[in-house]
């Protein structure tokens, strides 16, 4: 099944993520955090009508490396700023959601998987991060994706 019928798919697909334990800041004032998405298809249909590409995120409850990724790269507030102002992030767990590690080729974790609206896939990570190295990974698929907008014409 390519991406794009995957990301088109009936209504009965809904993917959900685990949920992510807040962090309390100084004050108890909740530090900022990645509004994952929780259904795929619902997460294409902003991707389409925001025109932003789709950053899904691939974990496990038992891989130690996700966590740390989860823990450390995406509290960074500049990683969540940009995040939210870039993509359209959606965590799913990998042991939950094997129809969408197979159709997105995930075979090891932590993966990232940055797709266009259109579902061309614009860059794929695997493993651990820290915030610099993240960014230059994520900054490389907007670029992309703008060389893509680039050939069809497109704007964004």
């Amino acid at each position: 099944m390519d991406r794009r019928r995957f990301l088109a798919a009936s209504a009965t697909l809904a993917l959900t993520a685990a949920a992510r334990p807040g962090f309390a800041g100084p004050f108890n004032q909740a530090a900022p955090k990645i509004e994952w998405q929780t259904d795929l298809k619902a997460a294409y249909r902003l991707a389409v009508r925001d025109d932003k590409p789709i950053l899904i995120v691939f974990g496990a409850s038992w891989c130690t490396f996700c966590h740390k990724l989860d823990r450390e790269t995406f509290a960074d507030r500049r990683m969540v700023e940009f995040v939210q102002s870039s993509f359209i992030p959606v965590h799913l767990d990998f042991d939950k959601e094997p129809h969408a590690a197979k159709v997105l080729e995930v075979e090891q974790l932590p993966a990232s998987v940055v797709l266009s609206p259109e579902a061309d896939l614009l860059k794929r990570t695997i493993g651990y991060y820290k915030y610099e190295k993240y960014r230059e990974e994520l900054d490389l698929a907007l670029a992309e994706g703008a060389k893509i907008r680039q050939v069809r014409g497109t704007k964004r």
